[in-house]
């Protein structure tokens, strides 16, 4: 169940960036399969946190 984004742009510009995402967001599943509420809540804050980054990374296209 991967939301891949059509043409990879920032999988491919900020690699390191989509894959914490993309692994916050796994682990927000994982515990929310296993009823850790509280934990899964955290991930997904964390997904947000990366997500942002990524965003403010592509705007800028990685120069700050």
């Amino acid at each position: 169940m991967s939301q891949k984004p059509s043409g990879g742009g920032a999988r491919v510009r900020f690699p390191v960036l989509a894959a914490a995402a993309e692994r916050h967001l796994s682990w927000a599943c994982d515990f929310a399969v296993a009823g850790d509420v509280d934990s899964a809540v955290d991930a997904i804050r964390d997904a947000h946190a990366t997500l942002a980054e990524l965003r403010a990374s592509s705007s800028t296209d990685g120069v700050r």
